[in-house]
């Protein structure tokens, strides 16, 4: 449907195009106010809205239009190789979100703050801070986009880029849908080191800028840590963190793959289940009696800290470097809208801030009006706030998936796209007893085209989920908690892809080292309680594929309790591949709660869930299990 709008767009201006070329190169050699600014004024965060609000397309779907995908990794080039002495470069952009700890656009930081950056995580604005913060990455790359337009040669063919690049809108990442068929959810367009494009002294073959960025050149006082601070090019699965380091990024598709259902399953409950802004949005821990342990950014560390695997996109003050951010963090404004179009009437509640920035201190009481720092959203030094971050419309985007902005479709959009694992395929659309579903693949399980059965009582589900706690540094660098049921490998490397994974848990984190150690504010409370932050582990399409293999024989809590008391364990590791006791995670509590859930009685509802049921006894006594 999208692509279809799009060259409907194009084709109403097609004969006009000689007029497009002309706004184009306008764009390019004028001093736009959306890309570029006075002496001393600021710069002006404001998307692309010349050409009225075009969607933004999943990655793989965007490949498929020729034209903007080279125009995409053409502008991609210029953009990275802008200087990085330059405050609108891919390096200080990039430099926004974490090191080098500078000053952006005029934004200094609180007095007695040197760390860490500007962004807000454990926060009521984690979710619209970035929304103005993809947007000015969106029109920066734009203007690169139209200089590349405008490197070719008038003519036909330069008339075309101009058509094609007026609804261009940046990619995201959809790492949660079932990927077509032989396909991993890791594209592959970000998997290789070269890449073709179409210039205008014909096709050649350069280096990926999707696969990597180059330091040009990296700085040792920037990025502080070794290797971050010689590693000349970002890096995914680092070979080792020595200076020599290669990149393993065929490594990383399989263990996104394995985990793939446990990320649709979550996404699908958080949609489905969490109708309050706070909860869903940021993983904070909200206090005992919580229930609703999982969040948005929960899921957003996962992501993070997999894809790196102990290079750039594991560690807070080093991913935005990494191209592959901001392909995720467009997926992540993307589920913020869906959330948004749905449940319209929940937002930015007062918080105080838990986790210090670069502008924000620990304690202080941010709301929808708090500024959204450093994001002008004009020359004069006015800021983006969340309240006028609300709509995506605003920066000139929007997603297909929020169609004419219906609460229906949007919900059919994610009982669609989302529901139908094993775990949620009962869900979302009522069955009499059975369901086609998507299952995990367990040695011995039904196929995914097989009907599993499903344990309903009073026209309901059982749903089963493991609620995890822990300190957000409780170590120095992120961690994983890896979630298992049945026998599984007990050596850290073969945690990530074991059969019998349910899935990982992921605590997005700074390497700590002296910036922790000369202010420990940034890691404390202001009250000097730890930072305590949650997540939540989908245990039932897991537990439906062992009922398909006849490991267990239903649904029931009188069988589950046992076989999970049983069968369910977890280790905790770091991200290069050190294994770390339970007992050595501050805080680390893991508990199995239970609800009954009723089924969507139409592809564009809900299914309704009860309130959860602790099942105390599954985890207790156990090391991170329950007291």
């Amino acid at each position: 449907m999208i692509l279809v709008i799009s060259l409907l767009h194009i084709a109403l201006f097609a004969t006009a195009a000689p007029l497009l070329v002309h706004q184009i190169e306008e764009l390019a050699a004028l001093p736009s106010p959306t890309l570029h600014r006075r002496q001393g004024a600021f710069t002006s965060v404001t998307g692309i809205t010349e050409f009225g609000v075009q969607p933004r397309l999943e990655i793989r779907q965007l490949e498929q239009n020729a034209d903007q995908w080279n125009l995409y990794l053409l502008g991609l080039v210029r953009f990275q190789a802008t200087n990085q002495t330059d405050k609108l470069s891919y390096y200080q952009i990039a430099g926004i979100h974490g090191r080098p700890y500078i000053p952006w656009d005029g934004m200094q930081p609180e007095a007695g703050v040197d760390s860490p950056g500007y962004c807000t995580h454990v926060s009521n604005l984690f979710l619209p801070w970035h929304r103005p913060y993809l947007a000015l990455y969106e029109q920066t790359l734009y203007q690169h986009i139209v200089d590349a337009v405008n490197a070719f040669p008038a003519g036909a063919v330069r008339q075309r880029y101009a058509e094609a690049a007026l609804s261009w809108r940046v990619p995201y990442w959809d790492w949660a849908a079932v990927p077509v068929a032989g396909a991993s959810v890791y594209p592959t367009s970000i998997t290789t080191p070269t890449v073709d494009v179409v210039m205008p002294n014909g096709t050649t073959t350069i280096p990926n800028p999707l696969y990597q960025y180059e330091f040009d050149p990296v700085s040792a006082s920037d990025f502080y840590f070794d290797p971050f601070s010689s590693w000349n090019v970002t890096m995914r699965y680092p070979t080792s963190w020595d200076d020599n380091a290669t990149s393993q990024n065929s490594l990383i598709g399989p263990i996104l793959d394995n985990s793939r259902v446990s990320f649709q399953d979550r996404l699908y409950n958080l949609f489905t289940n969490y109708n309050n802004f706070t909860e869903f949005g940021n993983e904070a821990w909200m206090g005992p009696g919580v229930s609703n342990a999982d969040s948005l950014e929960s899921i957003h560390d996962a992501i993070h800290s997999i894809t790196g695997n102990n290079g750039h996109m594991t560690y807070l003050d080093y991913s935005a470097f990494d191209p592959i951010f901001w392909l995720h963090h467009a997926m992540i404004d993307r589920c913020f809208a869906m959330w948004q179009a749905i449940y319209n009437n929940s937002y930015v509640d007062p918080m105080a801030a838990i986790e210090q920035t670069y502008t924000i201190k620990v304690g202080q009481n941010m709301d929808e009006n708090s500024p959204l720092e450093p994001f002008h959203s004009d020359a004069t030094g006015d800021l983006w706030t969340s309240a006028t971050v609300r709509s995506t419309r605003t920066f000139g985007y929007t997603y297909a998936d929020l169609g004419n902005g219906s609460v229906s479709a949007v919900k059919a959009a994610v009982n669609s796209l989302y529901g139908n694992s094993a775990g949620t395929g009962g869900l979302s659309k009522r069955s009499p007893g059975v369901h086609t579903a998507v299952a995990r693949e367990v040695p011995g399980a039904a196929s995914p085209d097989e009907t599993a059965p499903e344990e309903i009582i009073d026209g309901k589900h059982r749903e089963y989920l493991a609620n995890i706690l822990s300190q957000k540094f409780a170590l120095n660098g992120s961690f994983a908690v890896y979630v298992f049921m049945g026998d599984f490998e007990d050596v850290a490397s073969a945690w990530p892809l074991s059969p019998n994974l349910v899935g990982t848990h992921a605590v997005f984190a700074a390497l700590s080292g002296a910036d922790a150690a000369s202010n420990p504010q940034i890691r404390r409370r202001q009250d000097g309680s730890p930072i305590q932050v949650t997540g939540s582990m989908p245990l039932t399409s897991m537990l439906l594929a062992k009922v398909e293999a006849g490991e267990l024989p239903c649904m029931d809590p009188e069988t589950v309790v046992p076989y999970l008391t049983d069968n369910l364990y977890w280790r905790i590791g770091m991200f290069d591949g050190t294994q770390v006791p339970a007992e050595d995670v501050a805080d680390l509590t893991i508990t199995v709660v239970s609800a009954q859930v009723e089924p969507a009685c139409a592809q564009d509802e809900f299914p309704q869930w009860s309130d959860f049921t602790d099942l105390t006894s599954v985890t207790q006594g156990k090391p991170g299990g329950c007291a």
